[in-house]
């Protein structure tokens, strides 16, 4: 199953890039992309709480706490501890994202992007 959402979390980011370069100059479309960048992050820990805990975050806002838990049990590294900031970025982006909060530039997409891609390759260490 853990691999299941690593997959889902690939396809998130995936999908997140295409939008980010889909040809329209319409703002918005760095919203919809960060909003699956955000979704990228949280399936990636679901592969980790689910491998390590048996277990998914129910809420969005229980994904820090899971990573934070997996980090305390020695499941992931302490040098990979500070992986816990990128979800909590993902957390505080969702609602600005997906409920036009703040409007998000491609710099913006850009920058979350490389955390998110930072995150997912860690995650990967783990499950594969």
């Amino acid at each position: 199953m853990e691999r299941t959402h690593f997959e889902q979390a690939k396809l998130w980011l995936e999908g997140a890039k295409y939008i980010a370069g889909y040809e329209s100059q319409d703002r918005s479309k760095y919203n919809v992309a960060v909003a699956k960048l955000v979704h990228s992050v949280i399936k990636a820990n679901d592969a980790l709480t689910y491998k390590f805990l048996n277990t998914i975050a129910r809420k969005h806002d229980d994904a820090r706490r899971l990573f934070e838990d997996l980090v305390k049990r020695n499941f992931i590294k302490s040098e990979d501890s500070s992986y816990k900031e990128i979800i909590q970025d993902a957390i505080n982006n969702k609602a600005k994202a997906e409920y036009r909060i703040s409007f998000f530039s491609k710099e913006d997409f850009e920058s979350f992007k490389r955390k998110v891609e930072r995150f997912v390759n860690m995650a990967k260490g783990y499950i594969i």
